[in-house]
């Protein structure tokens, strides 16, 4: 069964955005307990890597059902467009120069934890609304 090319731009826009939606507010979740808790350097810059794996990976799970189509792919778009916005957004707020290095691990990681959700994804048998009965 062959999807539309708007159906497929569709589940993109909608992975991409629940990632950044996801990143949002985890965001904000991160700052409030960083008023609280005083987190080092370091445990802020593990959580953060953290957030952009967990945005990607349910990113993906949006965008490719159980038993879809194309998840490898569909998961390496939307971590490629999550990456590249998100490396954007720290360059406009004033974040640092732009290293190339970064940005490829960036994209490297992302496009590879949406690579392997995608796959698993579409793999995963797709789930009936009801449940065959057994004849025993």
């Amino acid at each position: 069964m062959s999807r539309s090319r708007k159906s497929i731009a569709r589940s993109l826009l909608l992975g991409f955005l629940f990632s950044a939606f996801v990143t949002v507010a985890a965001m904000l979740l991160i700052a409030a307990a960083l008023v609280y808790l005083r987190f080092g350097d370091r445990t802020l810059t593990m959580l953060n890597q953290i957030l952009k794996l967990a945005a990607v990976v349910l990113g993906v799970c949006v965008a490719v059902p159980r038993g879809g189509e194309r998840g490898l792919v569909t998961g390496v778009v939307i971590a490629l467009l999550y990456s590249a916005a998100g490396y954007g957004m720290y360059l406009a707020l004033g974040g640092g120069s732009f290293a190339v290095g970064n940005m490829l691990g960036e994209m490297l990681t992302g496009s590879a934890a949406g690579a392997v959700t995608g796959a698993v994804r579409a793999n995963l048998p797709a789930r009936g609304r009801f449940k065959a009965k057994s004849k025993a």
